[in-house]
């Protein structure tokens, strides 16, 4: 494995800033929802931002190990 460049570098903590500002962001959703009467649109909604959040924790988690040099493990 190369080592990364510079630039590798700044995109990997771009991106993992990218992914805690999303996530932040995303926590005024829940309780949002929650005041939505319909409870077949609520659950559809929490479903769908759980799963959301899953994709941006692998994206995380992908990053990371690249970062630290095992981007051989693909999520």
């Amino acid at each position: 494995m190369e080592p990364k460049s510079d630039k590798e570098f700044q995109a990997i903590e771009q991106i993992k800033a990218i992914c805690h500002r999303i996530v932040k962001e995303m926590m005024p959703l829940q309780p949002a929802i929650g005041q939505l009467q319909q409870p077949e649109i609520r659950q559809s909604l929490y479903e769908t931002v759980y799963q959301l959040t899953g994709q941006l924790e692998a994206v995380k988690k992908q990053v990371i190990r690249y970062e630290k040099g095992d981007d051989n493990q693909i999520l």
